[in-house]
């Protein structure tokens, strides 16, 4: 396995809590399992890595706006 494949290929069991956890969004008991497994898996912890350099670059994107109001005349 490259390196790449490592840090995108999590435990399948884990993968649904790392997104959730990169979100803080995952419940406390989950996060103690999940900071146990952590301890011991490079693979996920390569995937955690990796989810947060993709958040931190997608919230650091201008949004562009648009208004969503509708002039609408009949």
């Amino acid at each position: 396995m490259n390196r790449l494949e490592t840090k995108m290929s999590p435990c399948p069991r884990y993968e649904k809590s790392l997104i959730l956890y990169s979100h803080q969004e995952l419940g406390r008991k989950k996060v103690v399992s999940l900071h146990k497994h952590l301890s011991q898996c490079e693979r996920c912890r390569g995937y955690l890595d990796e989810l947060d350099r993709v958040f931190r670059i997608i919230e650091s994107q201008d949004v562009p706006t648009c208004d969503l109001s509708l002039d609408v005349q009949w």
